[in-house]
């Protein structure tokens, strides 16, 4: 009986990610658990453009398949996750004079049905982001540059060579692919060609914020706390822990003041304007005088602002360069999917591309021949789960959370009230599902099982 051929042994494949945040770390752990012996050629390197990690921002959620997509990274890591949940019990609606709650919708825990607008699964970004570089050092193989960020790419004509990139600190290598998950502000999306003649794809949704901490004030909930005000405007605060309250500023309007700030603005200008966004006719209002100005104190040094948007382009891919998460397919935070959709699109990725090097291997052909088959999969695969996130509503949305007029504000309350009085809430946790549309998370038996930790 003649044996079998022996199966070539991989050349090394040189993996670049541009982001620390997470979907990159996503990306690398997944990476890590391609079949033997792909695992064994892969280096992976992921430079981050802060000097060190960047673990702060806000409060975030994983829901629907984005929970699953988690899960697949392994026990560790939803035992480190569960570790540092915030227990946010829920969200009250509040009357900008005196802070009455007009509603109360219950966070849902059951682990079955819709989320309320407090999920199962709320954290700190920050912690999220520590969870998930802790597990690529724990692993090893993930090298990480900080200080550091993608400033030119270049690729053969045919798309089938390594990629030229050059790095922020002056140094030039090849890397056989380059993932960007650097968010909606991408430097590799911005060097590829996957515009679709509007620029780089990102579409405002006519919505900006500022968020930032403030310290603790005696009578402070554990809630998530939100009160709106006429023309398009609201607070809202959440307390993941006892020594601080975040603070979020929403606005949807045409002040030409913030406008130029979130352009080309100092960070002292941009606090300037978001404070006179609600100093000049609110101050007396609830928490206007407290949140504009501890916006100044020094614990809100983590201030950050953005316009809402979203990125739809052609193409997430060009040769052996993808994108991934927020760089490709920015949802626009108030969807609630963002941070989902991150994990979601890792997994996918390292699927088909463990999925394509498992099928060259066995037809005896260099795997990494495949990175081309695995894109084009990996964009055919999550696509359709995209375009059902895109078709939520975003400006629509933004029209009915931010009203005009103190009385489309009064009747938003009525309406919160209504639905809580009657229970409608708790109706919605037993009938309605988080994932969107009937696509289903792919199973991708081709990844070896991760390590328990």
């Amino acid at each position: 009986m003649s044996s079998a051929p022996p199966q070539p042994v991989p050349t090394p494949l040189r993996i670049l990610i541009s982001g620390a945040g997470i979907a990159g770390p996503a990306l690398a752990l997944h990476l890590l658990h391609l079949p033997p012996p792909l695992t064994s050629t892969i280096t992976i390197t992921i430079v981050e453009r802060h000097p060190s990690l960047r673990n702060t921002g806000q409060q975030i959620d994983l829901r629907g398949h984005g929970i699953a997509a988690m899960r697949k990274l392994g026990t560790g890591i939803e035992d480190a996750v569960r570790a540092r949940l915030v227990d946010e019990p829920g969200l009250r609606l509040l009357d900008s004079s005196n802070g009455r709650v007009w509603a109360y919708i219950a966070s849902n825990k059951s682990g079955r049905g819709a989320q309320t607008f407090s999920s199962e699964w709320e954290i700190m970004r920050g912690d999220l982001c520590d969870v998930l570089y802790e597990a690529c050092c724990r692993e090893g193989g993930v090298r990480f540059l900080f200080g550091t960020s993608v400033e030119g790419l270049e690729q053969p004509g045919d798309g089938k060579g390594p990629v030229r990139v050059t790095l922020s600190d002056g140094s030039v290598g090849e890397y056989d692919l380059v993932v960007g998950c650097d968010g909606i502000g991408s430097r590799v999306r911005k060097a590829m060609k996957v515009g679709d003649g509007k620029g780089d794809g990102v579409v405002p949704v006519g919505m900006a914020c500022a968020l930032y901490t403030i310290p603790p004030a005696e009578g402070d909930a554990p809630t998530a706390d939100w009160c709106h005000f006429p023309r398009r405007r609201s607070i809202m605060t959440r307390r993941d822990r006892e020594d601080c309250l975040r603070v979020e500023l929403s606005y949807a309007g045409d002040d030409a003041e913030l406008k130029r700030a979130l352009k080309h603005g100092t960070v002292a200008e941009q606090k300037e304007a978001w404070a006179n966004i609600y100093r000049r006719d609110m101050l007396d209002a609830w928490a206007v005088r407290r949140v504009t100005d501890e916006l100044f104190s020094p614990q809100a040094d983590d201030f950050y602002t953005q316009e809402f948007a979203q990125v739809k382009i052609n193409s997430w891919s060009e040769g052996r360069v993808v994108l991934v998460g927020d760089a490709a397919y920015c949802p626009a935070p108030l969807t609630g999917h963002g941070t989902s959709m991150a994990f979601i699109g890792a997994y996918v990725l390292a699927g088909e591309i463990a999925r394509a090097g498992k099928a060259a291997q066995e037809e005896g052909v260099s795997p990494w021949d495949r990175l081309p088959d695995a894109l084009a999969a990996y964009e055919t695969t999550l696509r359709p789960f995209v375009k059902t996130v895109h078709d939520i509503p975003a400006e629509r949305i933004v029209k009915f959370i931010l009203p005009e007029s103190a009385w489309t504000i009064k009747s938003l309350h009525w309406a919160f009230r209504l639905f809580t009085v009657l229970r409608l809430d708790r109706l919605a946790t037993l009938f309605v599902s988080d994932d969107k549309g009937s696509w289903q998370l792919p199973d991708y038996p081709e990844l070896s099982a991760p390590k328990n930790e």
